[in-house]
């Protein structure tokens, strides 16, 4: 188990425990053999003495597990663990609504790209089966896609979407970095968005898409560990091994601050920069942005409890 004492969102030295399990009893033994029976190749055999703790900022809300499972467990587990066997030739249909969204959001950010350059290069990071990086490529942006695991990489590479490892990623090289359910699995997300900023061109865009629960911390009062997933009493916001890092919106800007970025602004199906945001505090914009609320027309992520942000890279990397 690796420690970590400090927010991994803002920095600050965090000494206070919400939680404190071991990971070898119940509930977390329990926890861990009923959400994993899919998967007999996991083994948490490594964890048997170790305990899982979670700290809560104080200065910009990011919830933590301290400490989390160091690189080779995470490695293990989700190489040979959850992805332990080649992907499938047929993935299995993609939800209409998640794939609407995907597509819509991509004119979005290219719109906002097209402003600097007409030919955004785009990066997957993440990728996971590859749902993404396929739609970004059929409509004809240059993609790529990286991941711990290259469990999709033979399908995304016949498909004309350069693959690489997550630590071997070109630097200046990309306009937009998607990261989406992502950071909450990443030990050091500060030092990951670093080496993203490292591989975006000057102005280049991130966009990070995370889990949410608004009632985190009044489940954790009286937790219930084994609440399935998605039902009101879920702690999948924190879930151990997995969610490391639950942000609050301020952790999320911490983060890229620190990081060299400034956030940007999504006003119905528009990215802004921070110096246009007055033009979309008209009234006349405002009726606009309510009407297509109404309507159901405006950007909104596209899993539930889940929120989504955009930066800019500022500066030099």
């Amino acid at each position: 188990m690796t420690p970590r004492n400090n927010c991994p969102a803002c920095g600050h030295a965090v000494t206070q425990a919400r939680a404190d399990l071991p990971y070898g009893a119940t509930p977390l033994a329990d926890y861990l053999a009923m959400f994993y029976r899919a998967y007999p190749q996991c083994d948490f055999q490594p964890l048997q003495a170790a305990r899982y703790r979670l700290f809560d900022c104080d200065q910009c809300g990011c919830v933590f597990q301290n400490p989390v499972p160091d690189d080779t467990f995470l490695a293990n587990f989700y190489g040979r663990g959850l992805y332990g066997s080649p992907a499938p030739a047929d993935p299995p249909p993609a939800d209409p609504y998640q794939v609407q969204q995907i597509v819509r959001e991509l004119m979005m950010v290219v719109r906002f790209l097209q402003r600097t350059g007409p030919h955004p290069r785009v990066l997957d990071f993440g990728t996971g089966n590859g749902q993404w990086a396929l739609l970004a490529a059929a409509s004809g942006l240059a993609t790529h896609a990286s991941d711990l695991s290259d469990h999709a990489f033979a399908r995304l590479e016949a498909s004309g979407i350069t693959c690489h490892r997550s630590r071997e990623l070109p630097p200046a090289h990309f306009d937009f970095i998607n990261t989406e359910q992502v950071f909450e699995h990443l030990p050091d997300p500060f030092a990951q968005l670093a080496a993203l900023r490292r591989s975006l061109r000057p102005g280049g865009v991130i966009k990070i898409g995370v889990p949410h629960d608004p009632r985190l911390r009044d489940k954790l009062r009286q937790p219930d560990w084994l609440a399935p997933k998605n039902s009101p009493a879920s702690l999948n916001g924190v879930a151990p091994i997995e969610h490391l890092n639950h942000f609050e919106p301020a952790s999320l800007r911490a983060l890229a601050t620190r990081a060299g970025f400034e956030p940007l602004g999504v006003f119905g199906w528009d990215l802004a920069a921070p110096a246009q945001f007055a033009l979309y505090q008209s009234p006349r914009a405002r009726l606009g942005r309510w009407l297509r609320g109404k309507l159901g027309d405006v950007h909104r992520p596209h899993h539930a409890l889940t929120q989504t942000a955009f930066f800019r890279a500022t500066g030099q990397p």
